[in-house]
C-alpha cells in the first residue's frame, strides 16, 4: 500500500480544484468590472457580508488565515475602499473591520460566484456520492488538525 500511497496525486488534484475554483470566482468578479479584488479577499468580505464587525483575530479564525495574513488582506481592501477599521469601544487595542457601503455593494455578486462554484462542484455526482465525498474530506481535513 505505500508504494501506491507514493504515486498518490490527491494533493495536487486538491491543489488544482482550489486554482480552478479561484478561475470561477476571478471570472465573475471581472464579470462585473471590479478590479483588485482577489480570491483571498473573498474570505474575509463573505465573513463581512452579515453586517457584524468583527475583530482581526476573529477574522484570523473564522477564514483560517493568520493574524499577520488578515492584516495584509484588510489592509488593502482598506486602500480600495471595501472596508473600514475602527477601535473597539471597550479595548482601543483591539481593531474592529466592517464593510463600507461600496463593499456591501458586492454581496450579490459574491453570492452570484459562490452559486456557479456549487453548481459545478458536483456536477455529475448523485445525493449519496455527495455526502460520501464529503464525509471523506472531512476525515482528510480533520487527519491534519
Amino acid at each position: 500500500m505505500r508504494n501506491k500511497m507514493k504515486a498518490d496525486n490527491t494533493l495536487s488534484l486538491i491543489s488544482r480544484i482550489h486554482q480552478g475554483m479561484n478561475e470561477v470566482i476571478m471570472e465573475e468578479v471581472k464579470k462585473s468590472g471590479i478590479e483588485g479584488i482577489v480570491p483571498s479577499h473573498g474570505s474575509i468580505m463573505v465573513a463581512l457580508f452579515n453586517g457584524k464587525a468583527l475583530t482581526m483575530n476573529d477574522l484570523a479564525e473564522r477564514i483560517g488565515k493568520t493574524p499577520q495574513t488578515v492584516t495584509t488582506l484588510v489592509k488593502k481592501l482598506l486602500e480600495m475602499g471595501y472596508v473600514q477599521c475602527e477601535k473597539a469601544p471597550k479595548d482601543r487595542r483591539t481593531t474592529l473591520v466592517s464593510l463600507t457601503a461600496k463593499g456591501e455593494s458586492l454581496k450579490d455578486i459574491f453570492a452570484q460566484a459562490s452559486a456557479k462554484l456549487y453548481e459545478r462542484q458536483y456536477q455529475g455526482m448523485s445525493e449519496e456520492e455527495i455526502r460520501e465525498f464529503r464525509r471523506l474530506l472531512l476525515l482528510v481535513w480533520e487527519n491534519f488538525n
